[in-house]
């Protein structure tokens, strides 16, 4: 497994198109970029929900 535990490594992190991504595991469907630069919901989970990608 990647020591590197992020949103961009992780299988959950979706990409949505002009630099914005989303969790799909969290219930609201945060945006974890938006603009190409993290959110306050970037890493919510703090690696526990991570799957390397």
């Amino acid at each position: 497994m990647s020591e590197n535990k992020t949103c961009e490594n992780c299988i959950n992190c979706m990409y949505e198109g002009s630099g914005d991504m989303y969790c799909d595991i969290h219930k609201d469907f945060p945006y974890v970029y938006e603009d190409f630069c993290p959110t306050e919901n970037y890493m919510w989970c703090n690696g526990k929900k991570f799957i390397e990608r």
